[in-house]
């Protein structure tokens, strides 16, 4: 009679002992899942931040050589260049000041539309992960729009 109590004893023990593990292993899990839910939250929001910066630096300008030569001298602005054509420019911001860490690319492309007294700009930002040379899983994309008169584009 008392071996039958200790084996019931120890198959109980061992079946809570199992439930322990699970428990374990679901709260880890739940751990894990926030940790990479909170990385991709921060990642975004830098990425937003970095299309409402160019955005603004945008709408100050006509032009997207001069746009590039101010945009870098924003913060960490590693290169800016526009491309001959005038209708896109390239920026890749660093987000971590490591050499091997994730870059965001951000592609300013714009297009113009004449009107009787001036230009109307309308700009599409799109921020990119990205490794030089490369674009990769667009994060964000922003649309924005603003008016230049005659006097401000220079004609």
């Amino acid at each position: 009679m008392n071996n039958k109590r200790s084996i019931a004893f120890t198959v109980e023990l061992l079946g809570l002992f199992i439930l322990l593990i699970l428990v374990i292993v679901m709260i880890t899990q739940v751990f894990v899942m926030s940790r990479t839910r909170t990385i991709e939250a921060r990642r975004l929001n830098q990425a937003v931040m970095m299309a409402q910066s160019t955005a603004e630096a945008a709408s100050s300008e006509h032009d997207l050589v001069l746009l590039a030569d101010k945009i870098r001298g924003m913060d960490n602005v590693q290169s800016a260049e526009a491309n001959a054509a005038g209708d896109e420019l390239n920026i890749v911001f660093d987000t971590d000041g490591k050499p091997s860490g994730r870059d965001f690319c951000v592609v300013l492309h714009r297009s113009e539309e004449g009107r009787d007294s001036g230009v109307y700009v309308t700009d599409n930002i799109e921020v990119y992960y990205c490794v030089p040379g490369q674009l990769s899983g667009m994060i964000y994309d922003l649309d924005t729009g603003r008016y230049f008169t005659a006097e401000e584009v220079g004609s």
